[in-house]
């Protein structure tokens, strides 16, 4: 068994600084897809961007805005946002907590 967790203090800094980052699972492990835990202070933001993959974020902790395309929802624990390939997409943190999702994503089929 191999358990991996989401551990701030190993995180990175990634997308322009806005957000930390990390793998999802563990080291070594192949995977068809890629993968990354996102987090973001209380009322920070990861930045608005684009790329030519579908995209899924499962919202883990905390509660905030997503933007896909010109439509804007509000996201919090439990969700799951499917995002389209090249769709410009944003997330934003509206609370005093923290906010964590883990994205994966892979090319269009």
């Amino acid at each position: 068994m191999q358990i991996a967790r989401f551990d701030k203090a190993t995180a990175i800094l990634a997308h322009n600084n806005t957000i930390l980052a990390a793998p999802v699972l563990p080291e070594g492990m192949p995977a068809p897809f890629s993968h990354a835990w996102g987090y973001v202070e209380a009322e920070g933001a990861l930045e608005g961007h684009a790329h030519p993959t579908v995209e899924a974020y499962f919202i883990h902790l905390g509660e905030g805005e997503i933007t896909v395309g010109d439509e804007t929802a509000a996201v919090s624990a439990g969700d799951l946002v499917v995002i389209p390939s090249g769709a410009y997409h944003a997330l934003r943190n509206i609370t005093n907590e923290p906010l964590q999702w883990f994205a994966l994503w892979w090319p269009e089929a």
